[in-house]
């Protein structure tokens, strides 16, 4: 988009968060600190992918990981459309629409982004992107798969551990995982959701009240010495999804519409969400994009008038590591 105050750090990734946070490193065990001056707020969409997954001419099946279960095409021409959602502004635990605050993408095959428009629907504010993550519904036998960064730009890749992974360079690709919990003390509880693999494959605590409505079951902790869960928290745009699936296609947005997460508390349903794929159905995806709250209300986009991106992302980096997004 032009004028864009995108932070990026190469095509297809779409945010200022993604490869600074996501080292292998535990990231919940020092705490962020966070600016008592910068209330917890921020702006995020989610939008969900029309995806063409016929194989690509001279290959006889779609594109599918060693036991072929269908994944999202690594071409971007395979994402023929996006379905926007409405713009949220989380602000205190509440979630109500950002008015003023729209989705804008130019076309297909092309970084978007979340804008400020005025009256006429002219742009006239670019919040600062902080984090922005692709998630897939695969299968009932691959429930869930993550990445950074916007998957329909073409600039994701399955690792398949041998030599073809080095064809692509993981400062401008991104690759897909299942979830991971990590970055936390498992004796806290607290259950801390990442796309780079860092962690474990299964929850920290047992008897977790967001398993299998949010998380789907297969990552349950089973260990009969688990400490009860606490919560759920970590990326936010990948907790979003994970709540957006409970809409119907196209429909995303309907779970925040309905205020289905309140006060850091999930009220929908306790069951896993019925428009997840069944067998055989092709997969199911969303891009979430979240911003920092940075612009101030009537005053012109620059850096005198909006509060400052690093305390925003300070702010934003202790709600994900610092708190619980989903109490339970």
């Amino acid at each position: 988009i032009g004028g864009s105050k995108s932070h990026k750090h190469g095509p297809g990734h779409g945010s200022r968060r993604n490869t600074t946070t996501h080292s292998k490193a535990a990231k919940a065990k020092s705490r962020p600190a966070v600016s008592e001056t910068v209330s917890p707020s921020f702006l995020f969409v989610i939008n969900e992918f029309e995806v063409d997954f016929e194989p690509l001419q001279g290959e006889s099946h779609p594109l599918t990981d060693q036991w072929f279960n269908t994944m999202p095409p690594q071409h971007a021409a395979a994402y023929t459309r996006e379905i926007p959602g409405l713009v949220f502004r989380y602000q205190a635990g509440v979630v109500s629409p950002a008015h003023g605050y729209h989705w804008r993408r130019p076309a297909m095959g092309v970084e978007g982004r979340i804008v400020r428009v005025d009256q006429a629907d002219d742009i006239n504010g670019y919040p600062a992107i902080y984090r922005a993550q692709s998630v897939f519904a695969c299968s009932p036998l691959l429930p869930m798969i993550v990445t950074d960064g916007d998957a329909s730009l073409g600039y994701t890749f399955l690792r398949r551990l041998c030599s073809c992974d080095a064809r692509y360079d993981e400062s401008r690709y991104s690759t897909w995982s299942h979830p991971h919990f990590g970055g936390g003390d498992s004796r806290e509880g607290i259950s801390y959701v990442n796309s780079c693999a860092s962690g474990d494959p299964w929850v920290a605590g047992k008897d977790s009240s967001w398993i299998p409505s949010l998380v789907p079951a297969v990552y349950k902790n089973t260990n009969p010495t688990a400490v009860p869960s606490r919560g759920l928290s970590g990326d936010l745009p990948i907790i979003l999804a994970l709540m957006g699936f409970h809409g119907r296609p196209g429909r995303a947005s309907d779970v925040f519409s309905n205020r289905n997460w309140h006060m850091n508390r999930w009220a929908g349903s306790n069951r896993a969400s019925s428009y997840l794929p069944k067998s055989g159905e092709s997969p199911r995806g969303l891009f979430v994009q979240v911003c920092a709250d940075n612009l101030r209300d009537g005053r012109a986009d620059n850096e005198q008038n909006n509060i400052p991106v690093e305390q925003c992302e300070q702010m934003l980096g202790y709600l994900e590591y610092g708190t619980i997004l989903v109490q339970g």
